[in-house]
């Protein structure tokens, strides 16, 4: 079987004039040969250069054009055989009179005529060498050696003789016919009275590599102690050997392989190949799997079961679905929370279309592919290749200064970023002059060396607006007047005359961890309570302080249209990040499916920002979903009391209440109220940002007691996640709390993605639920808690 090669794109960003220019370059796997630009014939001469079969012309290059000449192609024979080191012995031996002792393939020759013997006596076998000479007992060394010539040299390498492929109209039909259906011709037209060129002579070869020898189930490989493995993941193709050599092949049970060759292409990783070794297992070739199929995407937003790729295609993923990441194995559902808008994933399916599993590359953000638009792009021109800034599709018009431009070669996309970042230069590791990371508001960014340029340019203290490329590095810096900060975020607390703030964008430090940014403010205690939960544009003037500016929904006023996806007159991105929040409390993220009222009150809309297109692309609502309360039953502590009443020496501690769910069947985490509540009663309660006394303790920020109905365990209609009352129809809860109350536990779910599997445990418990919901469903109310027995 031939070996299968895969193709790969080499595709560079160039940024010229203000234009951006994606050139072309060779589509093809690098070779030791300049002068070889077909792909199949560059990878057989690297193989065959690999064993010591070819080294080139004294050029350096392989000239695959020039024609083969009978000895040339006799001396590679010799070779592919091992028998190269008989040569030596055979130079002063005379076989043919045109090959004298002042020909150089003289012994080559000489080797190639021996012939072999096996058994004795009756049963004694006796096989020809593999080339002949003609009637007149020439054998014309220097004379173009024809394809029905070569291909016969190989067929009798293989075992094959005169009596094994019978005879036809000419000598050579029985060899070629043969030769054919053993695939050993496959992928040349050779003509068998015409010359054959070093190229197609190459490709000959190797496939004489992967041909099984006749009566043999193995490669003519395997005679020259060589050996393919099983099946394997390939993980890594420039990894680093045991003895400390690079450019090894790292695969997925854990082996490295070293090898001599050029580099394999990078799309390899991810792939299963078998692998090709020679007798000191060091690595010749790849074999690409042709089981299943494979598709290369970029990630921009993920979901516990699905994430979404450039196009607006949702990919369904099961969460126990295999992910390699960092060479290590994993599942889905332990990193979708992580991955990085942008990341490259390569997509294993199976034969029936299912998918295996998902194979992580890095970035696509490298020193050649990301550029800072320093000047004004012009705004035109129809690119090969698709565009998406900030995670939605964009064209050349959308291009502004300062943005950054990330090109993966793979899939053929351009990500373009806007997010910038103003602070006060705290810190560089190793050190300011070329810098891995560098320390802004107290958190430490990545940096690619293209930016070491912009960051000489600025010392330590002085305040600077860094660039981030789409997946979080630092790809320039430019200072503060030339463009400002557009990061917004959420004041978490102020405690100690430090502000933590986190942001409501994607941006992630050194270690991959989403940030919270965090400086000293002068902030008076009750100023400092006030900022708390607030939404706040940040950036820094001075080393270790953070500057915070409020903002407000003004940016976008009027009614929120969900069918028509409109604030007002501004539609929303396609990328728009939703989220919600309590009061001051925490915000949440959340989807557009989980907004069931028709429009929402601008009173209910806290934050808009717009982004380089003047639409919604980060929206920030005040309860208006009801999915930031936990819901369940109140669980109420009395704060314990010292001292009598009316006494100097009275105190107590404050009243403390939880609820009891699934989650947390003993209470989740205590917040501080002065209500008085029932205990056990349905309940959602919802923390707020502010903390009691002790500065720990979060208080609760509001509550809302749950109102319930008697129903049939047939009322719910699970395909359309919706209850049918008397007087309405209901959405349910994807988070829907469910009791057993003749057992007194909880019905838990092996979902993570919904608390679905409990509530059909419930209906089958019991025909009759009470259920219990927030609020009507024209207000936006769900299906909270379900209670069987």
């Amino acid at each position: 079987m031939r070996i299968k090669r895969f193709l790969a794109l080499v595709l560079a960003c160039a940024l010229t004039a203000g234009l951006l220019i994606l050139p072309s370059s060779a589509a093809r796997q690098p070779s030791a040969f300049p002068d070889i630009t077909d792909e199949a014939t560059a990878e057989a001469a690297e193989i065959l250069r690999l064993l010591g079969i070819v080294s080139g012309t004294g050029s350096g290059n392989f000239e695959p054009g020039r024609t083969l000449t009978r000895a040339e192609f006799c001396k590679m024979a010799v070779e592919i055989m091992g028998n190269g080191d008989k040569v030596a012995a055979q130079m002063n031996r005379t076989v043919f009179s045109d090959v004298p002792s002042t020909h150089w393939a003289r012994g080559y020759v000489a080797v190639a005529t021996q012939g072999s013997s096996s058994g004795s006596g009756e049963s004694a076998v006796s096989t020809p060498g593999i080339i002949r000479g003609d009637a007149t007992g020439r054998f014309h060394p220097d004379r173009a050696i024809t394809g029905a010539e070569a291909v016969t040299i190989l067929m009798r390498i293989l075992g094959y003789h005169d009596a094994d492929v019978g005879v036809g109209a000419v000598w050579y039909d029985g060899y070629f016919s043969t030769a054919r259906s053993i695939e050993l011709t496959d992928g040349l037209t050779l003509n068998p009275t015409g010359s054959i060129t070093r190229g197609q002579a190459a490709i000959l070869f190797e496939n004489l590599l992967f041909t099984e020898s006749k009566g043999s189930d193995d490669v003519y490989l395997t005679t020259l102690k060589g050996s393919i493995t099983d099946e394997v993941l390939i993980l890594d193709v420039d990894a680093t050997a045991p003895d400390g050599s690079t450019g090894a092949v790292e695969t997925g049970d854990g082996k490295v392989y070293q090898t001599d060759r050029v580099p394999f292409s990078d799309d390899m990783e991810g792939r299963q190949a078998k692998l090709v070794l020679d007798q000191d297992g060091h690595l010749l070739a790849l074999q690409v799997s042709d089981k299943g199929t494979q598709r290369v995407v970029g990630i921009l937003s993920t979901k516990y079961d699905s994430f979404t790729i450039p196009g607006g295609e949702t990919v369904k993923v099961k969460p126990a679905t295999t992910v390699w990441q960092d060479g290590e194995q994993k599942s889905y559902k332990d990193v979708y929370l992580n991955l990085k808008a942008g990341t490259q994933a390569l997509l294993q399916y199976s034969a029936a279309g299912e998918l295996e599993y998902v194979f992580l590359r890095d970035a696509a953000a490298s020193e050649d592919a990301t550029q800072v638009l320093k000047t004004k792009p012009s705004g035109t021109g129809t690119p090969s290749y698709q565009i998406y800034k900030n995670g939605v599709p964009a064209t050349a018009a959308d291009l502004r200064q300062y943005d950054v431009t990330t090109f993966d070669k793979n899939t053929n996309i351009l990500y373009v970023s806007d997010l910038r970042l103003t602070g006060v230069y705290e810190n560089a590791s190793p050190s300011p002059d070329t810098p891995a990371t560098i320390t802004l508001l107290g958190q430490e960014f990545p940096v690619l060396s293209m930016a070491y340029e912009d960051l000489r340019a600025f010392d330590i203290g002085d305040q600077m607006t860094i660039l981030l490329s789409y997946d979080g590095q630092v790809a320039g810096a430019v200072t503060a007047s030339a463009a400002s900060s557009t990061t917004v975020g959420v004041v978490q607390k102020v405690e100690g005359g430090k502000a933590y703030v986190k942001p409501l964008a994607d941006i992630r430090n050194a270690a991959g961890e989403k940030v919270v940014l965090s400086g000293q403010v002068s902030y008076s205690d009750s100023r400092a309570k006030e900022m708390i939960g607030q939404v706040v544009t940040v950036s820094a003037g001075a080393k270790g302080r953070i500057s915070l500016s409020k903002v407000s929904g003004s940016d976008a006023a009027g009614v929120f249209d969900v069918a028509a996806k409109k604030i007002g007159s501004v539609p929303l991105a396609e990328n728009v990040a939703l989220y919600e929040r309590v009061g001051n409390g925490t915000p949440g993220e959340i989807d557009l499916e989980q907004l069931t009222v028709n429009k929402v009150a601008a009173s209910k809309i806290v934050y808009v920002h717009k982004d380089y297109a003047g639409k919604a692309d980060i929206v920030l609502l005040d309860d208006v979903t009801g999915d930031q309360y936990e819901y369940g039953f109140l669980k109420f502590t009395a704060g314990a009391e010292s001292g009598d009443p009316g006494d100097w020496s009275y105190s107590k501690q404050p009243d403390t209440v939880c609820v009891k769910n699934s989650a947390h069947p003993n209470g989740s985490a205590a917040l501080v109220t002065t209500e008085k509540l029932k205990n056990n009663a349905a309940i959602g309660i919802a923390a707020s940002l502010d903390t009691a006394t002790d500065g720990a303790t979060p208080k609760l920020g509001a509550y809302v007691l749950l109102h319930s109905a008697e129903v049939k365990s047939s009322a719910f209609d699970m395909d359309s996640e919706t209850l049918t009352t008397t007087d309405a129809v209901f959405p349910i809860s994807r988070d829907v709390q469910c009791y057993n109350d003749a057992t007194d536990s909880w019905f838990t779910s092996t979902n993570e993605d919904d608390n679905f599997d409990a509530l059909n445990a419930a209906r089958a418990f019991s025909s009759t639920l009470t259920v219990y919901y927030d609020k009507s469903p024209d207000e936006g109310g769900k299906i909270r808690l379900v209670v069987a027995g």
